[in-house]
């Protein structure tokens, strides 16, 4: 049951009066009162498909609606939210019970379940600014001159765009015919293919005055392919597209063709050697350089993370200071809806405190300049909110990436970054340098206790030899740490390119979009991934025999 305009509109004058009726009678004597309540209706109706060699293994069509209630106590001064809201997503709290909304169109039952949930929040927001107060007497904030949240002119805006329907049974179809293509490789021991859109209508309005409506559609399509070589090593590839728009997504004879040409490949890895370490020269294409900027600079710029004590901090004082080479800007920008010719994800018109989106300028020839912002300020008079609060579920929203841009002035050519990694790998008397052509994602550690360093998963790297031999090596991930690996980039690529992923963080598994060009890092450490060893099947696949008979006719 997807929303409509006309519901949604009901539902925002629904949520609106129910978000007044709560501050204004939520009391009880002798303990603060809500200052600010806001409300955030999420109706997803969502599509899954999956399968594997020919048939269907689920297909389901589900609607679900959720509310994320912000309950706030004190004042704007000072308020319940500590660490900058990081903390705040507690699955085991008595609210958790109650997010859920109910799928159908009374405005009755929705104010019903939004009354249980907002005072169960109301009592733990007590709680929290108790705890908060008490932990005063023993411990120093360093952001207690900061106001706890900032004030927001109230704004309005309930434009309704629909989607379009999703044609089901084309996409069965599409599964089980993109599927039943791996039946020929019987060395593929394991496969699926899998189809999901999501679409995400949010309502969002608060105690202020503010009223907004937004949509978003995520589409994915994957297919998952698992090899056993004779050593008894796993090689997985996956195949991925992830966009807004159904029409980007490949059609099913491209998809095939791609599918043929990712088991070519998956053989070719079977054979591979493995690297177990590796430091030195690095190219990475632009996807896993992406991966890099994502992970080592747009976590250490979300601002939330400077409000909190036991994050690292990175670059808290380095504003105005060189972290990069001049030669690089770095944006991320909501309201973009396409980016080096591809449409993105990480679109939106207002973020999820119900402000609208706007550019965070964050590096500027390679000088540190700003953060991504919310509205708990991270200083007193500079980084005004930027609109990067979001959020998944219950979570509390902090600021986190939507569309992140690295840009460069002096772009080299593929053919020159190849020159150049070749000199720099001679220069430095090395047998070999690593070129890093794909990458499925991935992690850092930002938090003050723990390393100060990031990884990330390489699919697909090439071991370039001295003397310019080329071959595939598998079985790596690219690691380091912020500091040194932004001191080690050498060039930058002239060609950006756009990928659509998911991002996760304490607020949530949310859509992002980075687009980013080739880097020559002159140092970047490489590591095994996962070396563990499977013994082969006892007995062969049902239809091998066929497949193999097959294939010789062929």
């Amino acid at each position: 049951m997807s929303l409509s305009a006309r519901t949604a509109r009901r539902f925002v004058q629904a949520l609106t009066d129910e978000c007044q009726r709560q501050r204004k009678h939520l009391k009880i004597k002798g303990y603060p009162r809500p200052y600010y309540i806001g409300y955030l209706l999420r109706d997803v109706h969502s599509v899954h498909i999956w399968g594997r060699l020919g048939n269907l293994n689920q297909a389901t069509v589900q609607d679900g609606r959720n509310l994320y209630c912000d309950c706030r106590v004190g004042s704007y001064r000072f308020d319940q939210v500590t660490e900058g809201g990081l903390d705040d997503h507690d699955a085991e709290s008595d609210t958790y019970d109650h997010v859920e909304m109910p799928i159908g169109n009374d405005v009755d039952a929705l104010k019903y379940h939004a009354w249980k949930l907002t005072d169960g929040r109301f009592r733990e927001a007590v709680k929290h600014y108790l705890r908060k107060r008490s932990q005063q007497l023993t411990y120093v904030d360093p952001s207690a001159q900061l106001p706890s949240f900032k004030r927001s002119p109230p704004h309005k805006d309930l434009r309704f765009r629909s989607a379009g329907e999703v044609d089901v049974e084309v996409w069965k179809d599409f599964v089980l015919r993109s599927s039943r293509l791996v039946k020929r490789y019987p060395q593929i021991k394991n496969s699926w293919v899998e189809f999901r859109v999501r679409d995400t209508s949010r309502i969002f309005v608060n105690s202020e005055g503010t009223q907004v409506v937004d949509q978003a559609r995520v589409c994915e399509l994957s297919c998952d392919l698992w090899l056993l070589n004779e050593k008894g090593e796993g090689v997985n590839q996956r195949l991925s597209f992830i966009t807004p728009s159904l029409k980007e997504l490949p059609s099913l004879n491209e998809f095939a063709r791609q599918i043929r040409e990712t088991i070519t490949l998956l053989d070719q890895l079977a054979d591979a050697p493995t690297i177990k370490s590796y430091a030195g020269p690095v190219l990475l294409a632009p996807g896993p350089a992406g991966i890099l900027f994502h992970e080592v600079l747009g976590h250490r710029l979300e601002g939330s993370r400077l409000l909190s004590t036991r994050e690292g901090q990175t670059f808290k004082r380095s504003l105005g200071k060189q972290i990069l080479p001049e030669s690089i800007t770095i944006y991320d920008d909501p309201s973009l809806k396409s980016s080096a010719g591809k449409k993105v994800v990480g679109h939106y018109r207002y973020d999820d405190e119900g402000n609208a989106g706007k550019r965070a300028r964050l590096v500027e020839k390679g000088k540190l300049v700003g953060f991504l912002s919310a509205r708990s300020p991270i200083s007193k008079n500079r980084h005004p909110n930027n609109g990067h609060a979001r959020n998944e579920y219950h979570e509390r929203p902090i600021s986190r990436m939507a569309n992140l841009v690295v840009t460069t002035e002096h772009g080299e050519s593929r053919q020159r970054l190849r020159e150049l990694v070749m000199e720099e790998i001679r220069r430095q008397g090395l047998p070999f340098g690593i070129m890093i052509l794909d990458a499925e994602g991935g992690e850092t550690a930002t938090e003050a206790y723990d390393f100060q360093a990031f990884m990330g998963t390489v699919s697909l790297a090439l071991q370039v030899w001295a003397d310019g031999r080329e071959n595939l090596v598998r079985n790596i991930n690219f690691v380091g740490t912020p500091l040194s690996a932004m001191r080690n980039i050498l060039a930058v690529g002239d060609t950006p390119l756009c990928e659509n992923a998911f991002c996760g963080a304490e607020s949530g598994v949310i859509p992002v979009s980075t687009t980013c060009p080739a880097v020559l890092m002159s140092n970047l450490e490489l590591q095994a991934s996962d070396h563990r060893k499977f013994t082969p099947y006892v007995l062969p696949m049902p239809y091998e025999k066929a497949a193999l008979k097959r294939r010789r006719k062929r």
